[in-house]
């Protein structure tokens, strides 16, 4: 019966050791998350940069045109005033 009581403190210890994580793995599981977690959030940032610039380009199409108009109007109006040799 001694043997057997000799060797379940051994079994406990491997079960023990076989159970706790390798800090190799956590450490490159940690910065394989990183990486995978920076990719993300370049491409959430990339795909807000695009967003924003899909809905601007129509407004600044609009202002350029207003923008146009006006510059049309005020040298229309400064030929069409009297008093104008040209």
């Amino acid at each position: 019966m001694r043997p057997r009581f000799l060797l379940a403190p051994l079994l406990l210890l491997l079960l023990l050791a076989a159970c706790e994580p390798e800090p190799e793995n956590i450490q490159a599981k940690a910065e394989t998350m990183s990486r995978q977690l920076e990719e993300r959030a370049n491409q959430i940032s990339a795909e807000a940069g695009n967003d924003v610039d899909a809905q601007a380009a129509p407004l600044e199409n609009e202002a350029d045109a207003l923008l146009n108009r006006i510059a049309g109007n005020e040298s229309g109006n400064e030929a069409a005033a009297p008093g104008n040799v040209q």
